[in-house]
């Protein structure tokens, strides 16, 4: 009786392991996943700051040269 539930515990512990590593591997995916999801709103927040600072300095540079002429 002793050997069957010694028996019984190692198979647990074996499934056990599989799902802690199955675990790990799926976390590593999801985490992977979550920072390029952060990192694409920064690069839509420096796209939308790049066209607004270009239209004021186009805009500038057009007033300064109708000024001129």
């Amino acid at each position: 009786m002793a050997e069957r539930t010694v028996s019984e515990i190692l198979e647990a512990l074996a499934r056990i392991e599989t799902n802690v590593k199955t675990i790990a591997k799926n976390s590593a995916d999801h985490e992977s996943r979550l920072r390029a999801l952060e990192q694409k709103s920064g690069k839509r927040m420096e796209s939308l700051t790049l066209a607004v600072l270009s239209a004021v300095a186009v805009g500038v540079v057009g007033y300064f040269t109708g000024k001129l002429f």
